[in-house]
């Protein structure tokens, strides 16, 4: 019994010790004795930067405002040499529907330079910036079809004339593949073929006046799944 009421104290004592430990442990975790911490790089005067905010588009990003208030923004996509630039002004709706500056026309597999300029309103105190970022974006990706028919899933757009009045237009490419073989499983009969005998695969794209891809849409599950006929 001697034994028993001297170690049982020594058991609990370690045990808060070890909690204490523990706790501290998590809170360090968490951000530090100061409290939960966001960890993100801000490269200009608002916040970061989210390449291909909604998952669908990977040619796009959007700057946060980063809590300020943002006006008059207007954006401008660095062309490579010989490219085209992409420039626009944006709305102040846009502003409030994305949470920042929205940017358009970037280069697949490519260090883009985009610049923002734009009014910041802080404390009532209002500011002008000219924001330079520089950031990656992975190369063109869509899907395959497993077929010999398919030799790449890129958009070559060769330019063999373009008159000088059109330099600044964009041009929406819109085509299918043949359809893959997880697109082929049903058949649909009520009483003849319907939408499913069209599931090819979807290659949808915007290319400039130099041929270059600036925007695709990658579809994901919900927009685009085969294997899933009532979706």
């Amino acid at each position: 019994m001697s034994f028993s009421t001297k170690f049982v104290p020594t058991l609990l004592a370690g045990a808060i010790c070890a909690s204490f430990v523990l706790v501290a442990d998590v809170s360090v975790a968490s951000g530090g004795s100061s409290g939960p911490a966001v960890a993100f790089r801000s490269t200009g005067n608002i916040g970061e930067v989210i390449v291909n905010p909604y998952k669908v588009a990977p040619l796009t990003a959007v700057v946060r405002n980063g809590g300020y208030e943002i006006h008059n923004a207007s954006v401008r996509v660095l062309p490579k040499q010989g490219g085209q630039e992409i420039a626009y002004k944006v709305s102040e709706s846009q502003l409030l529907s994305h949470g920042g500056v929205p940017v358009f026309g970037l280069y697949p597999d490519y260090v883009n330079t985009v610049e923002i300029e734009y009014d910041r309103v802080f404390q009532g105190k209002t500011e002008h910036f000219k924001d330079t970022y520089q950031f990656y974006t992975a190369p063109v990706y869509l899907r395959s079809n497993g077929l010999n028919s398919q030799s790449h899933t890129t958009f070559d757009v060769t330019v063999e004339k373009m008159d000088s009045a059109f330099k600044d237009r964009l041009y929406f490419v819109n085509n299918i593949i043949r359809t893959p073989p997880d697109a082929s499983r049903y058949v649909w009969n009520n009483p003849m073929g319907g939408a499913l005998e069209w599931a090819f695969g979807p290659e949808n794209a915007i290319v400039d006046s130099t041929g270059a891809v600036r925007w695709y849409l990658l579809p994901n599950d919900d927009m685009y799944d085969p294997e899933q006929p009532y979706k």
